[in-house]
């Protein structure tokens, strides 16, 4: 039996890409799974498509922008099911405006950085409360990016907002180690899905090249090599592990030649 058999976990963007997949992965092995999102259609489909093989799935919408939102979200979560362990904290946008800073808007600017960043400290700090008053070992793996760690060109407010995930993280991972919760951070580099739809990759294929180009296994990394990373990090197997980041990037932060 899985030793995530009957725990309770939350996936923020759970709906599609590796947050999706993450989702299923973990009710294969047993576990109570909520996936939240801003699309309830999506969030139907996601939660049919782990149903019919059998996990245990319940679909929360919830704009991680909005405090209020994610403040309801746990508390229903810890109503229903009694204690919160686990939480990835995976929803986040990326820049629709390529341009250099001077010319980036600052709506856009802002928004990304109040779902990026902003959305996952709301997300942990409920989250955090519940798992205090569960008293049970818990851990927090929070989504933060390549581009947190190596600076993108023309991407000014993704990198600092996913720069600001990992030293959050770190921060709440002090604060809370002898609490018994363990927070950590995936850095992903580009995968599959998700963001990086079909169409999106074939619309700029010089782009696209070029993060294969500089990704040192020349390929995107599949959702299910998210996914299981994040299973890792939440099981015993990482039990001396927080404040950490794993890079899950093929190589692509690994040095440029």
């Amino acid at each position: 039996m899985s030793e995530f058999n009957g725990k309770t976990l939350l996936i923020t963007g759970g709906t599609d890409g590796m947050g999706l997949v993450t989702a299923e992965m973990f009710a294969a092995q047993g576990a109570k799974v909520y996936i939240s999102g801003r699309d309830a259609i999506k969030g139907k489909e996601a939660c049919d498509q782990i149903a019919k093989k059998g996990g245990k799935i319940f679909f929360i919408p919830c704009d991680v922008s909005d405090p209020k939102q994610v403040e309801a979200m746990v508390e229903q979560i810890v109503r229903e099911s009694g204690n919160l362990e686990i939480a990835f904290n995976n929803a986040g946008i990326t820049s629709k405006s390529h341009s250099p800073l001077d010319a980036f808007p600052i709506d856009e600017w802002n928004s990304i950085l109040q779902i990026n960043l902003n959305g996952i400290f709301y997300s942990m700090k409920y989250q955090i409360k519940a798992m205090l008053q569960s008293g049970k070992s818990c851990s927090i793996i929070n989504n933060s990016s390549v581009a947190g760690v190596v600076s993108m060109p023309m991407q000014a407010a993704y990198s600092a907002s996913k720069a600001g995930v990992i030293a959050l993280s770190k921060s709440a991972a002090i604060d809370y180690a002898q609490s018994g919760i363990r927070i950590n951070v995936i850095a992903p580099g580009p995968v599959m899905g998700g963001m990086n739809t079909p169409e999106r990759l074939q619309a700029n294929p010089a782009r696209t090249q070029k993060k294969f180009d500089l990704t040192a296994m020349h390929r995107f990394a599949e959702p299910e090599e998210i996914a299981k990373t994040v299973i890792w990090l939440s099981s015993s197997a990482a039990s001396y592990i927080t404040g950490t980041v794993i890079m899950v990037d093929g190589g692509f932060s690994a040095g440029k030649w």
